[in-house]
């Protein structure tokens, strides 16, 4: 005779030993889930730090060396983007356009800031959206998890260099010790202008342009505020050299005038040619301008020579990084 209690007990110890089965499945199962989820998390912070850490070295240091992108061949150069001259402000960095421009001709550089298995792109979206986007480095995301970093930078939209900057402002303030070519001939010719008793005058320096940049570069004379076309006083300009000095002066438009002609007419074909620029002006400080000349990529809109592009432009640097 079987007995029953014994039955019982064995198919109930069964029953806990597969419900305890079970539960040890679910808890096995979940803590895999959970432990995939930790590593998941861990791996997207790891990646994500190397994003961060990889955008802040490219806008905050120059690179290695510092000049690396005048450099023909790139062999242990480490690429930065930081603009060594102008330094910083409240924007961050401000960053080299020449440096912007040779990563974008050798994206492979980037590879030296990156682990083995990553890879990136990036691009510079500037504030002002009439100015176009720099596709710095252009690759498409792998599938999978990418890690984006978005910087706020200030950078030089057109490659504008200033070759001469004469401001009354500062000249009234601290003075002139540049002594001008023309008086050598007449020393009354090009007298400064008297701000106390508003007399008009000239104010002159002398720049130097390097050859290679005479056969490269467009160069526009302008003015800070435009000049108008129809004001009582005529301010007027002249530009020469001190071997070849010139008498007829110019008179200031509203728009940037290109000086290309007058600059390879004076020019020696020398490494570097001395330029003086002389300009008259009124006597009134109040109603004073700012001059400058400068030097643009050969082939640039005119339209583009505008003071605003004179100064740093702020943009989004924006960084996505992937695991190949």
């Amino acid at each position: 005779m079987v007995d029953s209690s014994g039955q019982i007990f064995t198919i109930d110890a069964l029953l806990a030993l597969l419900l305890i089965t079970i539960l040890i499945g679910i808890s096995a199962n979940t803590m895999g889930i959970v432990g995939d989820k930790i590593l998941e998390y861990s791996s997207e912070q790891s990646i994500q730090r190397i994003a961060g850490d990889t955008a802040d070295e490219l806008i905050k240091t120059p690179g290695m060396p510092e000049n690396w992108e005048n450099y023909k061949y790139f062999t242990n150069i480490v690429p930065g983007l930081a603009d060594i001259e102008n330094g910083t402000n409240k924007f961050g960095n401000i960053l080299s356009m020449r440096k912007i421009s040779s990563l974008k001709k050798n994206p492979e550089l980037i590879k030296r800031l990156l682990p083995e298995n990553m890879d990136c792109n990036l691009i510079i979206y500037p504030i002002n959206t009439s100015i176009p986007v720099i596709d710095v480095i252009s690759k498409t995301p792998l599938k999978g998890d990418v890690s984006v970093v978005n910087r706020t930078v200030l950078y030089d939209y057109k490659l504008i260099d200033i070759y001469s900057n004469i401001k009354p402002d500062d000249i009234h303030v601290n003075g002139s010790e540049y002594i001008c070519t023309h008086s050598y001939t007449n020393p009354y010719s090009h007298k400064p202008p008297d701000f106390n008793s508003r007399k008009s005058g000239w104010l002159c320096a002398a720049f130097n342009i390097d050859l290679e940049d005479i056969k490269s570069k467009d160069f526009y004379i302008l003015t800070d505020p435009v000049m108008s076309d129809n004001t009582d006083f005529h301010a007027s300009w002249i530009l020469d050299t001190p071997n070849r000095i010139i008498n007829n002066s110019q008179n200031f438009t509203s728009n940037p005038m290109l000086i290309n002609s007058i600059i390879s007419e004076l020019s020696e074909s020398k490494n570097r040619e001395i330029f003086v620029l002389h300009v008259f002006i009124g006597g009134d400080i109040k109603h004073s301008f700012n001059t400058y000349i400068v030097g643009v990529p050969r082939g640039t809109s005119a339209q583009d020579v505008r003071l605003d592009n004179i100064n740093p432009q702020p943009a989004f640097l924006i960084m996505k990084l992937w695991i190949k």
